[in-house]
């Protein structure tokens, strides 16, 4: 996996953009959170996924720093699909959106191993800060305490089967 950290020069003086792949079942809101990452240069768009499934086999295929990944898709959700990634990538990013507005969204993704949590209505208000805080939890000052994984294999099992 490339995990240069994001305060490091690229080997040509540039920041390292952040390798990015954006997995939701919602071809339109994928399209417009890609068009909108591809405005700002702390993220290099790598790849798309449309459920969990495909998003395990373009991480591996891709390998990238960070994945914003939809909470409710076909075939396998982000919650499972984060589990799977954070025991085969422990380093990958993993940030869980969400049209939820409930608590128990956010516990769910932190007990799967997400590194983040954000919410789709609004999106672009937050993502920047939610990515620094993800990727700098003990140096970002601007916000919440940092959001780290807490991954525990038998709650993830239980969170799984309250999903509707």
């Amino acid at each position: 996996m490339n995990q240069t950290p994001t305060t490091l020069p690229a080997p040509d003086n540039r920041p390292h953009r952040l390798r990015t792949l954006v997995v939701d079942d919602s071809v339109m809101f994928m399209e417009g959170l890609c068009a909108y990452l591809m405005t700002e240069p702390l993220f290099q768009v790598v790849g798309t996924a449309l459920d969990g499934s495909e998003a395990l086999h373009m991480v591996d295929l891709l390998e990238p720093d960070l994945v914003f990944m939809d909470l409710h898709m076909p075939f396998m959700d982000g919650l499972q699909a984060t589990a799977i990634l954070r025991r085969r990538t422990p380093n990958l990013r993993i940030i869980i959106m969400t049209r939820e507005h409930a608590a128990i969204a956010e516990v769910k993704a932190r007990a799967h191993g997400a590194n983040g949590f954000i919410r789709k209505l609004g999106i672009t208000d937050g993502l920047i800060t939610e990515v620094r805080r993800v990727f700098h939890p003990y140096t970002h000052k601007g916000g919440a305490e940092p959001f780290t994984p807490t991954y525990h294999p038998e709650a993830a099992l239980e969170t799984t089967s309250m999903l509707v």
